[in-house]
């Protein structure tokens, strides 16, 4: 049997951990650093950063503060938010993460999922899937932190995606 773990997730915007609700207000909450340390201290098997600014802007992940928090977390650290492409994820594992977590990506070019784990293994691939509500009371995935629709059901995204190598599936919602 499975032990259970505990994995705890940060939302960062700006380079401050906020809160969201309903993938449309955030409310700040502090420093990435010391949430990192916090945690720690609580005793969380496993920390989850997703980047949010860096997915609505298409910019790239602050690899100084995947760097920091590499350096504070003493546990394994995901990384997400604004990851395209293989290069992206060669530079956040050089830069302290252990597992990149990709959400549009793994919607608009699901092949980078079967490339990144074969390239890292895909232990080290997580898909993470925001999903909402919608008028007909069924769930429907939406990338760019929540605000694009795709028309995709979650269930069978999240199939879909551990069939291509993803090694974990992280559901928001």
């Amino acid at each position: 049997m499975l032990s259970k773990r505990i994995v705890a997730s940060l939302i960062v915007k700006d380079n401050i951990v906020v809160q969201s609700i309903g993938f449309a207000k955030y409310l700040p909450i502090g420093s990435p650093e010391i949430a990192v340390e916090f945690l720690n201290a609580w005793g969380a098997d496993e920390i989850i950063v997703l980047d949010i600014g860096e997915s609505r802007t298409h910019r790239l992940p602050n690899l100084s503060l995947i760097s920091a928090l590499s350096k504070v977390s003493r546990v394994p650290l995901t990384v997400g938010g604004g990851i395209e492409s293989i290069e992206v994820m060669r530079g956040l594992i050089k830069g302290g993460a252990d597992k990149i977590a990709i959400n549009r990506a793994a919607v608009v070019n699901p092949r980078v999922i079967t490339e990144a784990a074969r390239i890292f293994g895909n232990q080290c691939v997580v898909v993470s899937i925001d999903a909402r509500k919608t008028k007909g009371r069924h769930y429907e995935v939406f990338i760019d932190s929540g605000t694009v629709a795709t028309g995709k059901d979650p269930a069978v995204l999240a199939k879909e995606c551990a069939s291509l190598g993803a090694g974990e599936v992280l559901i928001r919602s």
